[in-house]
């Protein structure tokens, strides 16, 4: 689980330098731009932690979906999109995409477990004005190759 940590830190470190959050301040309650923070911490490292287990359902022992070929490779399943207007897609189109994925069930349970007890903001946040480099996938491989 030490990885999950990890690449949960990670996240949090990227999305509050990204966004000049103080990490500080997230332990603030009844704030809205932390909760919101956590929202997106969140959103990413379910990123991670689904694509993590499409990777191992669909890379196959010639062709590694690292990085962001996974997420590609996921939208064309649903879309048939070209691959080069799947490219040109940014972060939260992205998301809205896979939206019905972005959830516990689709991560392996021990990643499910370790998001459940953060307990995190449940409530919906807006995260448009969030940095695209919130998801900086080759980063954050680095702690998911175990679990590949």
């Amino acid at each position: 689980m030490s990885n999950y940590s990890d690449l949960f830190q990670i996240i949090k470190i990227r999305v509050c330098q990204n966004n000049d959050f103080p990490a500080s301040s997230l332990a603030g309650t009844n704030n809205y731009r932390a909760n919101q923070v956590w929202y997106r911490i969140g959103q990413i490292f379910t990123l991670e932690c689904v694509l993590s287990e499409y990777r191992k359902c669909n890379s196959s022992g010639y062709y590694l979906l690292d990085n962001e070929k996974a997420l590609h490779h996921l939208i064309f399943q649903i879309t048939k999109w070209k691959l080069e207007d799947i490219r040109r897609l940014s972060l939260n189109d992205s998301l809205f995409i896979i939206s019905d994925r972005l959830k516990p069930d689709y991560m392996s349970e021990e990643a499910a477990e370790f998001l459940r007890s953060l307990n995190l903001p449940v409530s919906h946040y807006p995260v448009d004005d969030f940095s695209e480099a919130d998801w900086a996938p080759k980063e954050n491989s680095v702690f998911l190759q175990n679990h590949q």
